[in-house]
């Protein structure tokens, strides 16, 4: 039995509905998947995992972490989740496992099985089975129910004091499975060969107790064979309006998989016998897409075919299994988790604090959604605002707040080192520190094309794009617009992108935690913020077509402070482009850099000056000439750079920069040939509506 959340998470409603739509039991059962919902570390796969099992409460189920304990095979799985899977309900016939027990009792305990009067053997097993019983018995009486109801509140966790955790099905089925009973069901079974079930039995013992591979696994499959005949048996027995469920927890952990291979394996093999289909709904999580079989697909995450939540249903899965099927991924049915939308993330701050409510823009923008990022930004909102009585002023150094991260007890940390530290170890030392370098560039293939990870050894530089893009930290690339720098309206610029494939990007918040501590590096370090923008920068005019990379080139360049020659560029193209929106499109590609020390740190005893104070002290002191030259231009451009980083505009109604923004469009406007209806309709987007 899963236990009650503590809360109902955020984003999963289309999960939910998959969900029940496969565990609905129709006529007499049908081919289930293997919903496996994948998600970057921090994207809340346990937490919609137990509540998914919290709605299954009132039917079988169990919930197994393979992260939380050792690595167990796959037989001593079937066994844990067959404990969690015989918990009584009120009113329901338990779910009995008398072929998995006694195969249990045969492989795992010490009874003498090599006598070659078959009649000795059956005796030797049927004392086995009543000592086992009368054991259990023995400590029910003296312990009560209760303890036992316990234990299967979490299998792999809480072992019973005195037995074998793999014998506690054996010892909790007997006393309501008379001996008979597990022997006839149980032996019956076993006998499904060419040989007699005692010489099943005594070849199962045999197996057991070797220690060559084919062995083991010969052993796993037949109790695994005999965990789901077992479920076929009771629902064929005793119908049901729901499928018994199994939540399988990080199915990317060492030997996670084994299991899942096997119940594949189990499935084909009763498919082909013409055998009627299992009662068990498998939803695994995994945070490496690599560790989940499934159809090939080549534009996305590790060549791995997921579903967003919203697309996935029961038909999508049927309708994808290819006929015939060449392989048996089509059994496995990957799902992406989303992150949180900004009203969702509204509903987080106001458990929280109704206070909280005004920074929730900020939070979003900051964490795109990410549940774990944004629990974290909402938790160091709330001590800002609520305990300490900030603002936005205060805010905009969110990332400078103490956090700590899950696991053993830590020094808290600056936020942004406690997100680099939890988001990214799954990861090597070397490739963090590559990946940080990495996020100087727009596209993450621009970092590793450029050769900017020469000094990293050549086991980093061959790995570091094929793991991050297994544990999802790659995504399409946000457009860059109005409405990522305060104003409305997102995409209208797309159609001005080059023809072809979309780079792909690293996840806008890790990205900013990594250049929080790019900037943080000696600036001329080969490692460092100049030299390897520096590097990029001369990769991107080396390159020179596609466009893009002359676009590229000068958003380095303004990553290097150098916003004299930017804006030179940006006036040249005013008046030659075809269309202003080309020239919106490089204004707001170029202006999207980022700023080495993007919010002003404070003096002694002092805020530091606002947004729109640092608008003009930047463009004084980074671009005088063209200050004089182009003023509007130039305060546009600094004003669009700075606005490019949401800790600068914290407010929902009307973020800071917003009208100097407007106000510089509205000057472009009003010189000739300028293209004044497109650009005074941007300047709309940056005012305030009623």
């Amino acid at each position: 039995m899963v236990t009650m959340p503590t809360e109902r998470p955020q984003g999963v409603k289309s999960v939910v509905r998959l969900f029940n739509e496969c565990r609905t039991r129709t006529g007499g059962g049908r081919e289930l998947p293997i919903i496996t919902l994948l998600g970057r570390r921090g994207s809340g796969k346990t937490t919609t995992l137990r509540w998914l099992g919290y709605l299954a409460s009132n039917r079988p189920n169990a919930l197994y972490d393979f992260a939380s304990a050792p690595a167990k095979r796959p037989h001593e799985v079937a066994a844990r989740l067959a404990l969690g899977l015989s918990y009584r309900f009120p009113r329901q016939p338990a779910v009995l496992f008398p072929r998995l027990a006694l195969g249990l009792l045969v492989a795992h305990t010490s009874i003498n099985l090599n006598g070659a009067d078959p009649r000795a053997v059956r005796a030797e097993l049927k004392r086995a089975l009543r000592q086992a019983k009368e054991s259990s018995e023995a400590y029910e009486k003296a312990h009560g129910t209760v303890e036992a109801i316990g234990v299967l509140q979490d299998l792999n966790l809480l072992p019973l004091p005195g037995l074998d955790l793999v014998l506690k099905l054996v010892q909790f089925g007997l006393p309501r499975l008379p001996v008979t009973v597990m022997w006839r069901t149980g032996l019956s079974w076993y006998a499904d060969g060419p040989h007699r079930p005692v010489d099943a039995l005594m070849r199962l013992n045999e197996l057991a107790g070797s220690e060559a591979a084919a062995d083991a696994e010969q052993v796993d499959r037949l109790l695994c064979g005999a965990f789901v005949e077992d479920l076929r048996d009771h629902f064929a027995r005793h119908p049901r309006d729901k499928e018994c469920v199994a939540l399988l927890d990080n199915i990317d952990a060492p030997r996670g998989r084994q299991f899942l291979d096997l119940l594949v394996r189990v499935r084909e093999a009763n498919a082909a016998r013409g055998r009627g289909h299992d009662p068990l709904l498998v939803v695994a999580t995994a945070a490496n897409a690599r560790g989940v079989p499934g159809p090939y697909a080549p534009d996305l995450p590790a060549e791995l075919r997921a579903r967003a939540p919203e697309d996935a249903s029961y038909e999508d899965w049927r309708m994808s299994i290819p006929r015939p099927a060449s392989t048996s991924k089509w059994h496995w049915y990957p799902v992406r988790l989303r992150d949180l939308t900004e009203p969702e993330v509204t509903t987080l701050a106001e458990r929280t604090a109704a206070s909280l409510g005004p920074a929730t823009p900020l939070i979003h923008r900051l964490s795109y959604g990410h549940p774990w990022s944004a629990r974290a930004l909402l938790d160091a909102a709330y001590a800002i605002v609520v305990e300490r009585g900030g603002g936005a002023a205060e805010l905009r150094h969110i990332l400078d707040s103490h956090a700590s991260v899950p696991g053993p007890p830590e020094d808290p940390m600056p936020l942004d080192a406690a997100a680099r530290r939890y988001l990214l170890r799954d990861l090597s030392e070397g490739q963090r520190a590559a990946l940080q370098v990495c996020a100087a560039a727009r596209a993450f293939d621009s970092a590793l094309d450029a050769g900017v990870l020469e000094e990293f050894d050549q086991l980093t530089k061959d790995t570091l794009r094929r793991d991050v893009d297994a544990r999802l930290w790659l995504v399409p690339p946000v457009p860059e617009d109005a409405g990522t720098r305060g104003g409305r309206g997102s995409g209208y610029l797309e159609h001005c992108r080059e023809e072809g494939r979309p780079a792909v990007v690293l996840q806008p918040w890790l990205r900013l935690v990594l250049l929080e501590a790019l900037s943080h590096e000696p600036p001329d370090d080969p490692s460092g913020w100049v030299t390897t923008h520096e590097a990029l920068r001369g990769w991107h005019r080396h390159e020179r077509w596609p466009r893009r990379h002359l676009l590229d080139a000068h958003y380095h360049s303004l990553a290097l402070n150098e916003l004299d020659r930017t804006v030179g560029y940006l006036a040249e193209q005013f008046g030659d482009l075809p269309s202003t929106d080309q020239w919106l499109y490089e204004l707001y590609a170029i202006t999207a850099a980022p700023m080495r020390v993007p919010v002003a740190p404070p003096g002694p005893g002092r805020r530091g000056p606002s947004p729109a104070d640092r608008v003009r002290q930047l463009a004084r002191q980074l671009a005088p000439a063209s200050l004089g030259q182009h003023w509007p231009l130039t305060m546009l451009v600094t004003a669009l750079w700075l606005a490019a980083d949401p800790r600068n505009r914290v407010a929902h109604s009307a973020p800071e920069l917003n009208s100097t923004i407007a106000a510089m469009f509205h000057r472009l406007a009003a010189l000739p040939h300028s293209g004044a209806a497109g650009l005074l309709r941007e300047a709309e987007r940056y005012e305030p509506r009623p």
